[in-house]
């Protein structure tokens, strides 16, 4: 399972929306394509609900399945079926 940390996204575990747009838009999402990726906010008190809207629609379009919380017992909050590629595909015109 790969990792998507949210600390990257964060200057010292603060989001400020200029920053994290800046790292938001630099991220490369295609190392997650048609993998499992857990989402950790390990050592972060605070993350506003704007951050995890962003990451999950975006992370949703490239990974297979997503889960969050620590490695011991994640949670599964999105998983991608056979049907939703293939209605992406025809929305995009592939």
């Amino acid at each position: 399972m790969e990792l998507l940390e949210l600390k990257d996204f964060s200057e010292d575990g603060v989001f400020f929306e200029d920053d994290f747009d800046k790292r938001f838009k630099a991220f490369d999402w295609t190392k997650f394509n048609d993998k499992a990726v857990r989402i950790s906010a390990c050592g972060i008190e605070q993350i506003p609900a704007w951050v995890y809207l962003l990451i999950g629609i975006e992370l949703s379009r490239h990974a297979r399945k997503i889960f969050f919380g620590d490695s011991s017992q994640p949670k599964r909050i999105f998983k991608r079926d056979d049907q939703d590629k293939v209605d992406e595909q025809v929305s995009h015109g592939l």
